[in-house]
């Protein structure tokens, strides 16, 4: 899975488009996802800060985190 299939996956699952970010920024009360140096991340992002942070070998692993995250957040549907 790649972040295009993610976002895709995401909208078919009905989560809010405000509840993640797939282009690594710290938007408020976000779950973003990104690259840096050939690995990925995964975070909760507040105030410019990054809680919860996981690291991934590849963007399929963070991709499929990411999408498992959201799922369970209550908060996260439309």
């Amino acid at each position: 899975m790649n972040s295009q299939e993610l976002r895709d996956a995401l909208r078919q699952e009905r989560i809010r488009d405000d509840a993640y970010d797939l282009d690594g920024g710290h938007l408020p009360e976000t779950y973003p996802l990104s690259e840096a140096n050939g690995k990925w991340f995964v975070y909760y992002s507040e105030r410019g800060l990054e809680g919860g942070k996981k690291e991934f070998a590849s963007e399929t692993e963070a991709c499929e985190y990411l999408l498992n995250k959201l799922n369970k957040d209550p908060t996260a549907p439309v």
